[in-house]
């Protein structure tokens, strides 16, 4: 009786990994370090380029060292942008404050963003891969976020 337990909870445990792994493949990567809340997200979504000013820097809430940026575009328009780690982001060249132009590069989902890369002035930091959402963390690099 005791085996026929430890089988069936063997059999449950794999079974939830291999349902895990593939909800997660379905999406790619882009919701890595974002949280569980954001629904809906497909990775098919077209990339999306906004221009406006950090209102500011905050930790994610629910995702252990995550950073965000409060950012309200050139409409008026106020967005939750997760961005990457804070060991990763809080030790580059570009420092984000309240009040910096920037452009913000990635998938829109209301009012959220994932964003793949960030310029501020004639920098870029460049946070996941635009193809499929794998965090790549890089920075900085000369240039601002592409257009297209």
């Amino acid at each position: 009786m005791r085996k026929l337990a430890i089988g069936i909870v063997v059999v449950v445990a794999i079974s939830m990994m291999f349902v895990q792994v593939s909800f997660a493949q379905a999406k790619g990567a882009w919701t890595i370090g974002v949280p569980a809340q954001l629904e809906g997200v497909t990775g098919n979504e077209a990339m999306v380029v906004e221009s406006g000013k950090v209102v500011k820097m905050e930790k994610v809430a629910g995702i252990k060292d995550g950073l965000q940026m409060k950012f309200k575009n050139e409409q008026g328009n106020v967005y939750t942008v997760y961005m990457g780690p804070k060991w990763f982001i809080e030790n580059q060249k570009i420092k984000f404050m309240a009040g910096d132009s920037v452009m913000v590069r990635g998938k829109k989902f209301g009012s959220t963003m994932i964003a793949t890369e960030v310029s501020k002035g004639n920098w870029t930091m460049k946070l996941r891969n635009q193809e499929d959402g794998q965090p790549s963390w890089e920075c900085c690099f000369p240039g601002q976020v592409k257009m297209q």
